[in-house]
């Protein structure tokens, strides 16, 4: 995941651990906001949390919801609401990788970056891979003006080969 070096001189880091099941953000970005999907519906299950103590965690979560995680730049006051709709078939293996970690936390490095096409009067906007191909689209749920956006997204889904 590149990161602009003049925002953060580390690149971020997304950690789940397996028992208790939690999700950490190392070198979260303090002009970032981050926030927690159902890698199923899409649905944006958590509020907004600010990078501003340069660790971000999500804790508690249920062991049997597999989860994205998104980030927006520029968030305010306002609680933005997001959704996901994936459009290419995707597999989620979380729980393989899980059981095969010994306990110990997971790095997911699968980095989904929203393309804006300039063109977002209908708040879609394409989701797509390292390769630049469309694998999703992102929805802005309530219309806040041009702040804030979704500008990347962190996502257990890996691509199906089968």
């Amino acid at each position: 995941m590149e990161q602009n070096k003049s925002l953060n001189e580390q690149q971020e880091q997304i950690l789940i651990y397996p028992n208790p099941r939690k999700i950490i953000i190392n070198h979260a970005c303090e002009q970032r906001a981050y926030g927690l999907f159902d890698s199923e519906t899409g649905t944006q299950v958590s509020e907004f949390k600010k990078g501003t103590d340069g660790q971000v965690e999500f804790a508690h979560l249920n062991p049997i919801r597999h989860y994205d995680v998104g980030a927006i730049e520029g968030m305010g006051d306002d609680k933005p609401q997001f959704a996901i709709n994936w459009t290419q078939p995707m597999r989620d293996d979380t729980d393989s990788i899980l059981k095969n970690s010994g306990n110990l936390p997971v790095e997911f490095p699968n980095t989904y970056t929203i393309k804006d096409k300039g063109n977002n009067s209908n708040n879609v906007f394409d989701l797509v891979n390292e390769n630049g191909d469309k694998v999703g689209e992102v929805v802005k749920l309530v219309p806040t003006g041009d702040k804030p956006q979704i500008h990347f997204v962190c996502s257990f889904k890996v691509k199906d080969n089968s």
